[in-house]
């Protein structure tokens, strides 16, 4: 009889302490937004950064005012 009280409010200490799996689906759908945006704003930053980079290459600009 106490092996059951004792498993039973163990069962309730760690339902308590534990994450549920519809709770850690949903912050982790909310962090998986977070990334794709963080990704999303990585590119535009790289893709900024070697058109900045490329223009900024002297044998580039050499190369437009040969062909321009």
């Amino acid at each position: 009889m106490e092996k059951q009280l004792l498993k039973i409010a163990l069962k309730d200490d760690l339902k308590q302490e534990l994450v549920t799996r519809e709770l850690f689906e949903e912050r982790f759908k909310v962090i998986e937004e977070k990334f794709t945006s963080l990704h999303f704003k990585m590119n535009l930053f790289i893709a900024i950064a070697l058109i900045a980079l490329t223009f900024a290459n002297p044998t580039f600009v050499q190369l437009l005012q040969k062909l321009f």
